[in-house]
């Protein structure tokens, strides 16, 4: 019986915890940058949160106050998925922001500084 009352907590709870850890593996893994792997878990944690929220939130949106059907009809499912898959992406991007921002002011997860390559003085052709 406990089980029961307790499995919809274990089970949001794995699935958070995986969809917060393929997000930490594509910030670590995506960027050409030598990083540490936990430098990147508050962009991931920040991601999915968000993503989970917006989602929410567009759901209500879409249960209340959207009609998509009415206006156009069988293509509003469609947008309603290009409107998430929008929001999805913002997400995304907020949390990279934040990992960005967060190296930028670590000692550890420091990003390198753009420098200009060296400026050619001869060339010579001779063979």
């Amino acid at each position: 019986y406990l089980f029961v009352l307790l499995w919809p907590y274990i089970h949001w709870s794995i699935a958070v915890g995986f969809t917060i850890l393929a997000v930490e593996g594509l910030y670590y893994l995506a960027p050409n940058v030598k990083q540490r792997f936990l430098a990147t878990l508050p962009g991931a944690i920040v991601a999915v949160g968000c993503w989970i929220l917006l989602s929410y939130l567009l759901g209500i949106y879409f249960r209340h106050f959207a009609n998509f059907n009415k206006t156009y009809g069988t293509l509003g499912a469609a947008i309603a998925l290009m409107i998430w898959l929008y929001w999805t992406g913002f997400a995304m991007l907020v949390g990279a922001e934040l990992n960005a921002e967060l190296a930028k002011i670590s000692r550890e997860g420091k990003l390198p500084a753009k420098s200009e390559p060296p400026a050619i003085t001869k060339i010579d052709f001779a063979a």
